[in-house]
């Protein structure tokens, strides 16, 4: 994953600068296989749901490299609350567009409760409050949160 080698070869972990090139912004291409020039253009609204997709993918980019002791937690905090943060700026979403949207990219709705799940994990092992969501999803403390996580 971007790591350098050892003199014997084996692979080292990857230099913070490495990891912290994987969470960046950097463009995606459009969820659709189809070229551009025969689609027509996107909806705002399309354009927002694949926001919503692509921060969401990061996140459990995220959460996976904490899980897997790539990250360290305070780190791992730091790029978490980010993509949150701007999930929550998306807003609003067609669930349905973007629930297909996140199975095409290997995310389903197992995926995103394990998501939940690991968020409220790290929060607690940063020592910060864990936010609630109720049996749909939900932020329960919040309601600007409301639908966004997971």
């Amino acid at each position: 994953m971007g790591g350098a080698e050892s003199a014997s070869g084996a692979s080292l972990p990857p230099t913070p600068a490495v990891v912290d090139d994987l969470y960046e912004e950097a463009p995606v291409a459009p969820d659709s296989c189809w070229p551009v020039l025969t689609s027509k253009p996107k909806t705002e609204a399309e354009l927002r749901d694949e926001r919503y997709c692509r921060y969401l993918v990061r996140l459990g980019k995220v959460l996976d490299d904490w899980k897997a002791e790539v990250l360290k937690k305070n780190e791992a905090l730091a790029h978490a609350d980010f993509f949150m943060e701007k999930i929550q700026e998306v807003g609003r979403v067609d669930a349905e567009r973007a629930r297909g949207m996140l199975h095409r990219r290997g995310i389903d709705d197992q995926k995103r409760w394990q998501m939940q799940k690991s968020y409220q994990e790290l929060k607690r092992a940063c020592g910060q409050r864990v936010p609630q969501f109720d049996e749909t999803g939900m932020h329960v403390q919040d309601p600007r949160w409301q639908r966004v996580c997971c």
